[in-house]
């Protein structure tokens, strides 16, 4: 039976060390130099004749595999075995250690048995340390299913059979990015990078802002910022004007200097849509057929100036599109992303997502230098059900088969988000054997990883599966639960669903860990229910019944809810989306959400009118919904109205006059979603709809670089009496210096209002 030890490693009482034999379609087993001989016995009955040799002055890379080994024999045998540095291999019972220059790739590795030695070597980076994690996992059974959930066999003897591996993957760099690719055991033994791996530290990605800074340049040379609208705007730079191509070559020299060994470097638009059109910025684009063309026209001088640097620059949003003259130079790294795609068919199969794969493909004759970034989660709801496991193996296919070497799948999965610890699981795989059976991986980590649980979790994930495929409806890396409400959410389905957990939880009710594990996963189906629910608040799926005037709360959700919560302090959850909402948070403001503004509020149901009016992209623009007895939550794309870059007013008709001691409205605060509170409120009232009276305006003087996600604001009636509430909203208008995308359109979002 499994025991728990630091991290919840698992450790396993087995007769033999042998572990599961995973085949890779990548390893060349008729390697010519050595000849692999009889099986070698690291350890006999706790005991071994065996030290590692590395070389007289051994690398990080060879240090950290030799350490990498120990750590894992000692483990599994209760065995360390001695580290000798030496370029001279004496003795009879030798691991060495070491890279070899016959591996022209890196992370090459190749893991070779002769006489009574083991050879482990690998190319020039970490190559020798993925052939430890090779033996680890394919002789000794070793499973890295998480950084805490760990399965380390026990054994008294550890032996190999004759053995000469090659191990290589097509792609040189696999960045599964999220939680669990942070911890080093994780990310070595599923042979991943980390961002730090390529980049310079602060140079990854969306740069020009870092490279001139409007704060310090525009005041006296707006000339260097972009072009739009018939002004200059902070927004981008002017990528064609001969003065910003000397002012980043000039940073970028300062800044080299303190990272001399870092090879890559990014010039790269900021995050926003706004790009140069002033006269040659738009002559270049029309010769270039594409926004990128002066991007990399001044991407390709500033490589230039640095030809044993690598320059790395977006086909990002407005300049995915490949530019018909300019090629990168050799030393200009072309960074692909995917943000806009449908998530529920393979991206070659997708008729929507045409237009990428003509981008892909028109990128790849250009150059061989293409790191492309994926999405494959919800940013806007990580924990709920989001079916794209299937696209995973295709997609990353189609990358290769078009020359994408590099690759950064952007999970940002962490603990409790949907199936991440598969996920991640199944990514690493891809990312270093394309043609991995996917099916395979799956059965292979739902039974170590759920138990006797897994047949039900294997049933849930392939129901789901079958109901995207079903329809083949938009998947959104931004979308909320209820937009598939009618189809794989749908009422049927999610009763199917909890059949199976409640199933998956009786097999392994006296099993701790695998139960936590099954309660974790069912976090996403909850999540989707609560979320639902608090979309149709008072109708069918919502979280209350009105019965003779009454609204009532539906148990089963409620339950949902506290299970939810208890799930997320045991697994130590992570935040439930990338704006960093905590499941506590989650859990409070749904708490609040479900505290109806019904009973004593006498703005219920009462008619709004707006100037100007809400965006219709949100909600459908209904301002019915500020006064339907509901305060939103956390995502602004339910129960919210917003309003882009602007002032508004709105009006609220109580029908008749009332006598009331307080006047409520509620805002947002969402900044990576460009979601600011308000500057200041005022709000007035009137018996006649003509002449208003103020009761007060109130300003927004704390800190928005990290504020409350949602504010009441409330003003004091004292017992007045009056028909009309007017309430002016005064936005930021424009983001803030410290946001990434400072300059752009800031967004005010609004729900609630109550007069008690």
């Amino acid at each position: 039976m499994p025991g728990k030890v630091k991290k919840r490693k698992i450790f396993l009482r087995v007769n033999s060390a042998r572990g599961l034999v995973l085949l890779a379609a990548f390893f060349d087993l008729t390697f010519p130099a050595l000849k692999a001989e009889a099986q070698v016995t690291l350890v006999k009955n706790k005991k071994s004749p065996y030290h590692i040799v590395l070389p007289a002055q051994p690398s990080p890379e060879e240090k950290r595999a030799a350490e990498f080994l120990n750590h894992h024999l000692q483990k599994i045998s209760g065995l360390t075995l001695p580290v000798i540095s030496s370029d001279k291999q004496r003795g009879k019972y030798l691991i060495v250690i070491g890279k070899s220059s016959e591996l022209k790739q890196p992370d090459d590795f190749r893991v070779l048995t002769r006489s009574h030695r083991l050879y482990i070597l690998g190319g020039q980076g970490k190559g020798c340390i993925y052939g430890v994690s090779e033996i680890l996992e394919r002789y000794f059974g070793v499973r890295y299913y998480s950084p805490d959930y760990v399965v380390i066999p026990r054994a008294t003897t550890l032996k190999l059979p004759a053995l000469d591996l090659k191990g290589h993957s097509p792609n040189t760099y696999r960045n599964v990015n999220g939680q669990f690719s942070q911890d080093p055991d994780y990310r070595d033994f599923h042979r991943l990078h980390t961002v730090d791996d390529m980049f310079a530290r602060g140079y990854f990605v969306h740069t020009f802002q870092k490279l001139i800074p409007w704060q310090e340049y525009f005041k006296d040379h707006p000339e260097y910022f972009a072009w739009l609208n018939g002004k200059r705007v902070i927004d981008q730079l002017c990528p064609s004007n001969p003065e910003v191509q000397k002012l980043i070559i000039k940073k970028l020299e300062q800044e080299m200097k303190a990272q001399p060994e870092k090879k890559v470097w990014s010039v790269s638009q900021n995050d926003n849509f706004s790009y140069c059109q002033c006269e040659n910025c738009r002559r270049i684009i029309e010769e270039e057929g594409s926004p990128a063309g002066p991007i990399l026209r001044l991407v390709n001088a500033v490589a230039a100036h640095f030809p044993d640097k690598i320059i790395s620059t977006l086909a990002y949003q407005f300049s995915r599109q490949a530019p018909k003259i300019t090629r990168p130079e050799e030393n200009v790294q072309i960074m692909l992303c995917t943000i806009e795609l449908n998530r529920s068919k393979p991206i070659a199969e997708d008729p929507t997502s045409a237009s990428f794969v003509r981008d892909l493909k028109d990128w790849s004759q250009l150059t061989k230098n293409i790191f492309l970034w994926d999405y494959t989660v919800d940013f806007a709801h990580s924990i709920s059900p989001f079916p794209n496991l299937h696209t995973l193996k295709p997609n990353i296919q189609l990358f290769v088969t078009h020359g994408v070497r590099q690759h950064f799948q952007q999970t940002n999965t962490g603990t409790g988000h949907e199936f991440s610890e598969l996920k991640c699981y199944l990514l690493a795989k891809l990312l270093w054997n394309p043609e991995e059976d996917v099916d395979r991986l799956i059965k292979e980590f739902t039974d170590g990883y759920y138990g006797p649980a897994a047949p039900w979790i294997r049933r849930y994930i392939y129901h789901l599966q079958s109901e995207i495929l079903k329809t083949g409806e938009w998947l959104d890396i931004y979308g909320p639960p209820n937009n598939h409400q009618n189809t794989f959410l749908s009422e049927e389905n999610i009763r199917a669903y909890n059949e199976y957990f409640d199933r998956a939880e009786e097999a392994v009710a006296d099993q701790p860990d695998y139960l936590l594990h099954v309660r974790t996963a069912r976090m996403a189906l909850q999540y989707a229910e609560i979320e639902i629910a608090k979309a149709d608040m008072f109708g069918r799926r919502g979280f209350y019944d009105e019965i003779n005037g009454d609204f009532v709360p539906r148990r089963h959700l409620l339950s949902s809810l506290e299970k939810f919560y208890q799930t997320a302090i045991e697994a130590k959850a992570a935040p439930v989306n990338e704006s960093g909402l905590t499941c506590e948070e989650y859990y409070r403001l749904t708490k609040r959400f479900l505290e109806t503004q019904v009973k004593g509020n006498m703005a219920f149901r009462k008619k709004v009118s707006a100037s100007p009016p809400p965006a219709s992209k949100y909600s459908g623009g209904n301002l019915a919904l500020l006064t339907n007895g509901v305060r939103g939550a956390n995502d602004f794309k339910v129960h919210w109205l917003g309003w882009e870059g602007q002032n508004f007013t709105l009006l609220l008709d109580l029908e008749k006059p009332v006598e009331a001691s307080v006047v409520e409205i509620s805002t947002l605060w969402d900044s990576k979603s460009w979601i600011l509170h308000p500057v200041s409120i005022s709000c007035y009232v009137s018996k006649d709809g003509t002449n208003f009276e103020l009761l007060g305006t109130q300003k927004y003087e704390d800190d928005q670089r990290k504020a409350e996600v949602s504010k009441i604001w409330s003003f004091r009636a004292s017992g007045r009496q009056f028909r009309w509430v007017k309430f002016e909203v005064q936005g930021t208008l424009k983001l803030y210096y410290w946001h990434p995308s400072a300059g752009g359109k800031s967004w005010v979002f609004v729900d609630e209002i109550v007069v008690r």
